[in-house]
């Protein structure tokens, strides 16, 4: 079984996740140690609080790859894409298949079953990001119903993991996905292993995204 990392900002120098290549290349280290072969890296597109350099996120990419071979780790890249006001819904999506996407917090973004539909269209799964964010967002509730009935793909935080809010979705087996959604947190690769190990039919589910 291979042990994936799904949603991280491991991509140096790119957007607020980590900045330096020596960093990225101590982290790999660590998932290694930890038994995580796969990352995806995901920097923020479309947030309207974060710069992304999107100039540099394929050469960027190429460097990462290459230190992560080196160490026995294979890269994929992605993006997390921010649905908030716009109307045209663009990404870089995950194998080709996957759209990680987020929300705002504090309110549930007009027309998102449009937004959904529209990476429907081209090909794309949704994977919802760290939903136990989002207070608009219930287990039982109607908008949770829609995005299943999409066929959307739920993940989950180590964070809220620790911190419980996250349980009201895995207690009631609704969760896909644990990722750690790492900004340069040397600890989190070895939290992200607990985690995965703790859940073993998550992991079951993870399996069948075919990384």
């Amino acid at each position: 079984m291979n042990r994936l990392d799904l949603h991280s900002h491991l991509l140096f120098g790119v957007d607020h996740g980590v900045q330096t290549r020596e960093l990225y290349r101590a982290l790999l280290l660590e998932y290694r140690k930890h038994g995580i072969d796969t990352l995806v890296l995901t920097p923020h597109i479309f947030h309207p609080t974060v710069k992304t350099r999107v100039e540099n996120i394929r050469e960027n990419f190429r460097l990462a790859s290459e230190d992560a071979a080196k160490v026995g780790i294979r890269t994929i890249l992605g993006a997390e894409l921010y649905l908030g006001s716009q109307t045209e819904v663009r990404t870089i999506p995950i194998a080709g298949r996957y759209a990680l996407v987020e929300f705002p917090v504090s309110a549930k973004p007009i027309g998102l079953d449009r937004k959904l539909q529209q990476l429907l269209d081209q090909g794309l799964e949704p994977i919802i990001a760290h939903v136990e964010r989002y207070p608009w967002l219930r287990p039982q509730g109607e908008t949770f119903q829609m995005l299943k009935d999409m066929g959307a793909w739920i993940q989950v935080n180590v964070s809220g993991i620790e911190n419980k809010s996250a349980m009201p979705y895995i207690q009631r087996d609704l969760v896909d996905i644990i990722a750690d959604d790492n900004h340069g947190d040397r600890s989190l690769p070895g939290k992200l292993r607990a985690c995965l190990d703790a859940f073993p039919q998550i992991c079951a589910r993870m399996e069948s995204l075919n990384l």
